[in-house]
């Protein structure tokens, strides 16, 4: 990195994996961007995409398996908020 400007051979995406199962299919990639690196998932059946830094992925590694269960329920099922989040009681998060 020259200062604070990126060139264009240091800001290349890195694919690191495609990860699938019968269900869904996401390519993981690193990406550089001007305040670190980020992890980048991308959702082959949408083309949804999302950047994340370590500070959420330290969070996703403290899910229970039931918690991940119900964010992929939420998502898959459009089910609303599990009982026990704020906003399942009204409450702004």
């Amino acid at each position: 990195m020259n200062g604070l400007a990126w060139t264009a051979e240091e800001r290349r995406e890195t694919e690191l994996c495609r990860i699938c199962c019968e269900s869904a299919a996401v390519t993981v990639s690193s990406y550089p961007t001007g305040n670190g690196t980020r992890l980048k998932l991308v959702s082959e059946r949408s083309g949804a995409a999302v950047l994340l830094d370590a500070t959420v992925l330290d969070a996703l590694c403290h899910l229970t398996p039931e918690r991940a269960a119900d964010l992929v329920r939420e998502r898959t099922e459009g089910a609303g908020p599990a009982e026990g989040d704020a906003t399942a009681v009204g409450v702004a998060p």
